[in-house]
């Protein structure tokens, strides 16, 4: 948050005045511990070297503060009083709250005293101007308000000038102030360190007191206006107020705010340790001696009235020409600014206002605007990168889904491959099936075939033998089928003669007359037997002749037809040879096909499980797709 605006100070002119011989002497403020870690006393010795003439402790100028408030309680016992160390907080009650101007310690700040002290109690400086080593950017007003101080020379300006001019202080030796030492007073730069420098003087004072900061100093000076209008009053009588969080060592001319609250206050602690065993305050017996040593030396330099400062109202001057704005029209503008809670307003002072209320008030009345604070230019940067990466989370949620969806497409199309897959395989499955049956079927009439074959072979062997059997008996069968075709004629002829001899007997018998007429009626018989006989002998002798064409064609085809049988034997060895070797690969085939079977199987498993991840993985990537869609939604 610091460090975003570099603050306008007197730095330069500091050292433009001890070139040109300006005789200055310089105020420490109680944070320089904090802000050179330690070595403050080192500080002072190089603050000699190049010019200046004296250094003067502005711890020793919050003990003589401490003073002016107790004199004050006790002279005036105030219902309560408001503690103005700090000039933002005092300048934000002149302008705000200038009904409670009344309540602000008459006594002036602790550099207001340190400044006064000088110019009463050493002389010897009265003509010299002086500079205010300060952790405080807003120390310049009040310069201009109470007359008391020349140069406001921030640590941070100074700090980032010795590093320019590669200056370390670890080089110069360590020297003191020229002023009496503080003993609790280097506690002021700390929360709270008013009211534990109090206790000093007031025993239990701390119980009394109300210790705030930051934030809450302007809503509870805010709030405190409001308090007493309605006739109350705080419970509290010291208010102990700082305008920064971590108090002054935290201040906008700090060099460094990454410090935490604890590494800031050891430097303090530390120092007011060694202060307070210096003036012997701690001891049980030598406290009381010391202490009256102490408030002594204190009273050689405090006179009444001398370290009291005026306040003036400006409220009237603010109020004619400047609104103000209700607590909720405030929030309004608090809103627009993105801050939304009490933690918010960090009152940094960055905008030179010195707090968020006030800087609300000057946007409220255009005086300002919302863009000059520090913190809404990181809200607005935030909400860009938030816009930003809430639109590039959109893109990306957008090319996700498209890239899910072609996913899912692509898992789609995967799946329906993968059913035609399992369909084909189903398919492949029962053809496989249907086609180890039939090869079985086949197998069984190839063994069936084989044992006809077998047989076949075998009568072949045998058919060998008789058909040589039958060719031998059909060629008997010509020769005698030969033979009866000569007894055929001979029968023939036998017979003409046979009906010659009876025509011839008939004849005879005419010739005989009656006597002849039985023997007319054998010759005749005879001849009709001899006719009869003449007739089948030539019925058998053409059925003679179809038997012998018959048989010699019967003898020729034999011959043919043992070499053909012949022929059938060898193909039947052939046949059987060829089944044998198509039962092998028959068997082969039965094998494959059933190992087929198994990798098919096992294929239609895995894509079951295909379809199973597949499902999944759609099922999955809807769920994906619904939250990468709502990556984008605010």
């Amino acid at each position: 948050m610091h460090g975003a605006r570099k603050g306008i100070d007197d730095t330069q002119q500091f050292f433009d005045d001890l070139k040109k011989g300006v005789g200055i002497i310089a105020i420490v403020a109680p944070a320089v511990t904090v802000n050179f870690q330690g070595m403050e006393r080192n500080l002072n010795s190089w603050l000699k070297s190049i010019g200046v003439k004296a250094v003067f402790d502005v711890s020793f100028g919050a003990e003589l503060t401490t003073k002016s408030y107790v004199e004050q309680i006790k002279k005036e016992n105030p219902d309560f009083l408001i503690s103005q160390p700090c000039p933002a907080l005092v300048s934000y009650v002149e302008t705000y709250h200038p009904s409670l101007i009344k309540y602000l310690a008459k006594g002036d700040s602790p550099m207001g005293h340190i400044v006064e002290c000088i110019r009463q109690f050493y002389p010897q400086y009265s003509a010299y101007k002086v500079a205010a080593i300060s952790p405080c950017f807003a120390k310049r007003r009040e310069f201009d308000e109470n007359g008391r101080g020349d140069y406001n020379v921030t640590m941070r300006n100074l700090d980032a000038y010795l590093k320019e001019n590669k200056i370390n202080l670890a080089e110069f030796p360590k020297s003191d102030y020229d002023n009496p030492p503080a003993e609790r007073g280097v506690l002021y730069s700390t929360p709270g360190g008013l009211m534990r420098t109090a206790e000093r003087f007031i025993p239990g004072i701390s119980a009394n007191t109300r210790r705030i900061e930051g934030n809450e100093a302007h809503e509870y000076i805010a709030g405190l206006e409001g308090l007493l209008s309605r006739g109350k009053k705080p419970n509290k009588m010291l208010i102990d107020c700082l305008n920064c969080a971590k108090g002054c060592n935290g201040g906008a001319g700090i060099s460094d705010h990454s410090m935490s609250l604890d590494e800031m206050e050891a430097f303090v602690e530390e120092r007011a340790k060694k202060r307070q065993e210096r003036w012997n305050t701690q001891g049980a017996i030598a406290k009381k001696r010391a202490l009256k040593k102490l408030d002594k030396t204190l009273d050689q330099y405090w006179k009444p009235g001398i370290y009291e400062r005026k306040y003036v109202d400006r409220g009237s001057v603010c109020r004619s020409f400047i609104k103000m704005p209700t607590e909720s029209q405030l929030w309004d503008i608090y809103h627009s600014m993105g801050k939304h809670t009490k933690e918010d307003l960090y009152n940094c002072g960055a905008c030179g206002f010195g707090s968020c209320r006030l800087m609300a008030i000057a946007i409220f009345n255009k005086l300002n605007k919302r863009e000059n604070c520090f913190h809404f230019t990181i809200h607005v940067a935030n909400v860009l990168r938030e816009n930003a990466i809430v639109e590039t989370m959109s893109k990306i949620s957008r090319d996700s889904v498209k890239m899910l969806e072609e996913t899912k497409n692509d898992v789609n199309s995967l799946l329906n491959v993968t059913e035609k897959m399992a369909n084909s395989v189903t398919s492949g499955s029962s053809a496989i099936e249907e086609m180890l049956g039939n090869i079985n079927s086949i197998n069984s009439i190839i063994e069936t075939n084989f044992k006809i074959v077998e047989e076949l072979e075998n009568a072949t062997k045998s058919g060998r033998t008789n058909l040589a059997d039958v060719t031998t008996l059909v060629g008997s069968i010509e020769k005698e089928s030969k033979m009866l075709m000569e007894m055929s004629k001979m029968v023939a002829q036998i017979s003409g003669q046979t009906n010659m001899l009876a025509m011839n007997a008939a004849i005879e018998a005419a010739h005989a007359g009656d006597a002849g007429k039985g023997f007319s009626v054998v010759a005749d018989e005879i001849r009709k037997l001899a006719e009869d006989s003449g007739r089948e002998a030539r019925k058998i002798g053409d059925v003679l002749k179809k038997i012998k064409n018959m048989i010699d064609s019967a003898y020729s085809k034999t011959g043919v037809a043992h070499q053909e049988f012949e022929n059938v034997v060898s193909l039947a060895e052939r046949v059987k040879n060829q089944e044998l070797e198509v039962k092998s690969a028959m068997e082969e085939q039965n094998e494959g096909n059933s190992r087929l079977l198994e990798t098919l199987a096992q294929m239609k498993d895995g894509t079951r499980g295909v379809e199973d991840a597949a499902d999944k993985l759609n099922s999955g990537t809807d769920r994906v797709i619904e939250a990468v869609s709502n990556i984008g939604k605010k």
